[in-house]
């Protein structure tokens, strides 16, 4: 949360915190000033004063009417004199940096997140400050939501969801023609046909993929990774992976959902594949609380997985097939984000958001993913993703 950048900025021992760049570029920027635009701007935040935000000409007045930043330094009169001179604005950005650093900073070491361009922390070295990368506090202070993030979160949930609903409609209403391929309006239902429709009905809901979608059919989905191609076509029989991520075009954050879908004829093995997925989500989701260590929730999924006799990457790092990736992530401004499952001494805390998403994959088959977004809570963890089965057979 942004109240935790304090304690976090004298945890990593600096004495301010500098960032720079577009919010259209940078979620950092964009969660530290709620500016949307694409307009570069620098952001410092002093350890215990207010944030303060430079920035000239029209973009300045924008930034006092858009952002939550109720301070701002304006370099317009410097702009204006490079140009006189006939130079170049990116060349000689030295003279903006000291004009507003001497004006507002008077600690001894800045902190810069791991993505602050190298010729600028170049340039603030030259000048004589004492520069330190931060790579991991803006993330960690990301991580835990505030309810209102939660509640987009939420929304874009929402926007997920309705789309596979609408996703699974045009698979219920497909028929099966030669070879096992879905027919839908008289031609082949393809993984083009799915992302196109998919894209067109999050676009009337104020959302959009943030990557792609993975549209993964039978075997394909074996690689948990494969996109999809738009020629792929649907058939009926194969489990089908539908991994979605949107973000909302508005509030720019994303939710992520997967459900994987079956038509026609249910195989005995593949309904063993969903059982066991299911019973893992459940008690993953049953230990991901507030204070849990995060391996005990990666245990949780590996061993009901081990129980219906699937193996995993948890437990056995060699493992060709079963759980053969992480257990889930956090999401927020980024499909992938703080906190991270790989880090598994560390602990869950209330207000972290996370994509849990068990699988189990086999060569012959391909692979059965549910995937879910959760808040962690002091009780059990909520879920934010609703309005859709776990399991899709039609």
């Amino acid at each position: 949360m942004y109240d935790d950048l304090d304690s976090l900025m004298a945890k990593y021992g600096i004495d301010a915190l500098l960032v720079s760049g577009s919010a259209f570029e940078n979620s950092n920027l964009f969660w530290l000033t709620g500016f949307r635009s694409a307009d570069e701007i620098i952001y410092l935040k002093n350890l215990g004063g207010e944030p303060i935000v430079a920035a000239s000409f029209l973009t300045l007045e924008r930034v006092r009417k858009e952002s939550f930043i109720t301070q701002t330094y304006d370099y317009t009169d410097i702009v204006v004199k490079i140009l006189q001179e006939n130079l170049v604005l990116d060349d000689n950005m030295d003279r903006v940096y000291s004009s507003f650093l001497k004006a507002h900073f008077s600690g001894k070491t800045l902190g810069v997140p791991d993505d602050f361009p190298a010729s600028l922390l170049v340039m603030l070295q030259k000048m004589g400050y004492t520069i330190k990368v931060v790579k991991e506090l803006i993330l960690e202070a990301r991580a835990r939501k505030s309810s209102k993030e939660i509640q987009t979160i939420r929304k874009a949930g929402k926007a997920t969801t309705d789309a596979i609903a609408q996703v699974v409609e045009m698979v219920k209403n497909s028929t099966i023609g030669n070879n096992k391929v879905l027919m839908h309006k008289g031609k082949p239902l393809t993984v083009g046909m799915i992302k196109s429709a998919l894209e067109h009905f999050l676009l009337d809901h104020g959302a959009e993929s943030s990557e792609d979608a993975i549209i993964a059919v039978g075997t394909k989905a074996f690689d948990w990774h494969y996109l999809g191609i738009s020629a792929d076509k649907f058939k009926a029989g194969v489990p089908i992976i539908m991994d979605i991520f949107p973000r909302l075009k508005l509030e720019r954050y994303v939710a992520d959902v997967t459900r994987t879908i079956v038509k026609g004829p249910v195989s005995k093995r593949v309904r063993e594949m969903f059982d066991a997925v299911v019973a893992a989500a459940d008690a993953s989701v049953d230990t991901l609380t507030d204070g849990s260590v995060i391996d005990a929730v990666n245990l949780a999924c590996a061993n009901t997985l081990k129980k219906h006799g699937f193996d995993s990457r948890r437990l056995n790092p060699n493992a060709i097939d079963g759980m053969t990736h992480g257990l889930g992530h956090g999401i927020g401004l980024e499909v992938h984000e703080y906190p991270s499952m790989y880090r598994r001494e560390d602990y869950f805390l209330d207000g972290h958001v996370m994509a849990i998403e068990p699988g189990v994959y086999l060569k012959s088959i391909g692979g059965v993913r549910i995937e879910n977004d959760y808040v962690v809570t002091e009780g059990k963890a909520k879920q934010l993703t609703r309005g859709i089965n776990d399991i899709l057979f039609v």
